[in-house]
């Protein structure tokens, strides 16, 4: 085991151990009534996962990616109420651009992506103002920071926004998961020149891309965590006077959600692999397949092991509903399948019309 793998299975150890212990009934049910827990995010801090991507000159832990994305994973395994990823990869990026890492610390980062704000005279010499709305951001109600990409003036360059939660005026915009959903209103918001740096990227859904991939490893942690329900559930559920598991349409139904699960996996762990502060367009190409086969994976393997579980899977005592909203949930954030295989497909049709496949090859 080299020692990058020796620190990544460390990371999931310690990580796993704590999620396990934090994650409490009473935790995930105080969540699902959409409240913030300010005392479960401390403890995040503590540990310093949400400074995991941030290098360690900097205030940061310093981890690899490939660590850091296990860590975003077991979010999504374990349920984790909490903007912890986004916080994560927002850190990440600020700190990676030249950005003040005190702006960003002790506070989530919130990924404001899809926003219809737009500042033509954005400029990074002076104070500059935006106006107009944001998409929707999720845990819109945390006490924290709310990071946007927009178009520099002079060219096309990008440069990252940060912007106080707190004196934005939000807008509940309804959602399936049991986070907060908001919408927020620009009302010519002063941007000082400390809250501004550019960002060494083209495509402006580079900061959509990233949490494309964030959601992509997010949506394989609560898939691997529904399976292992459903497999548990068919070996102690018994019918006819055996563990339904026994029964042929049952492990079909289980082996498809394995082979589903598998593929993503195999998607989401490109993406990582493509992993940047400033995604390249090989990059965001592989975070749309990693999207697009994620969540189609995800309404797949929440279908069927609801189908396993039976009534018993949709009551509000049974935990499998904590993950499958989630899925759903995570489908449509930060672009839909459709929206992805859209981008997918004028990339391809921008080439020759034949190149899908040595484009997926080539990741």
């Amino acid at each position: 085991m080299s020692e990058r793998d020796e620190l990544t299975a460390m990371v999931n150890e310690q990580a796993e151990r704590q999620f396990r212990e934090l994650l409490t009934p009473e935790a995930m049910e105080q969540a699902s009534t959409g409240q913030w827990l300010p005392t479960l995010w401390q403890q995040m801090e503590d540990a310093g996962w949400p400074s995991a991507l941030v290098a360690e000159g900097q205030g940061g832990v310093g981890l690899p990616s490939s660590a850091a994305f296990d860590v975003v994973r077991l979010s999504g395994h374990w349920g984790v109420p909490l903007p912890l990823a986004e916080t994560m990869a927002g850190r990440g990026l600020w700190t990676a651009v030249g950005g003040d890492p005190d702006l960003v610390a002790d506070r989530p980062v919130l990924l404001g992506v899809g926003a219809q704000a737009h500042a033509p005279a954005l400029r990074l010499d002076g104070e500059s103002s935006l106006s107009g709305e944001t998409g929707s951001v999720t845990f819109g109600d945390a006490p924290g920071a709310l990071l946007l990409v927009q178009a520099h003036m002079r060219d096309d360059a990008h440069a990252l926004v940060l912007l106080d939660v707190q004196k934005l005026a939000p807008r509940s915009v309804r959602a399936l998961s049991f986070e907060a959903q908001c919408a927020f209103s620009l009302g010519s918001v002063l941007v000082p020149t400390d809250y501004c740096q550019p960002w060494d990227v083209r495509d402006p859904r580079a900061l959509q891309a990233v949490g494309a991939v964030l959601r992509s490893v997010q949506m394989v942690g609560a898939m691997q965590r529904c399976l292992a329900l459903g497999l548990q559930y068919a070996q102690e559920r018994e019918q006819f006077g055996r563990p339904i598991s026994r029964f042929t349409p049952v492990q079909d139904m289980l082996v498809e959600a394995a082979a589903e699960v598998s593929a993503a996996v195999n998607a989401a762990s490109l993406a990582v692999d493509h992993w940047r502060s400033a995604p390249t367009p090989e990059g965001v190409f592989a975070a749309a397949v990693a999207k697009s086969r994620c969540g189609e994976a995800a309404g797949k393997v929440a279908a069927f092991i609801h189908q396993v579980h039976g009534a018993m899977g949709f009551t509000q005592e049974h935990v499998l509903h904590q993950f499958t909203r989630r899925l759903w949930a995570w489908r449509d954030e930060f672009g839909t399948e459709a929206y992805w295989n859209h981008q997918i497909g004028t990339r391809v049709c921008a080439a020759d019309g034949h190149s899908l496949w040595p484009m997926l090859t080539a990741l």
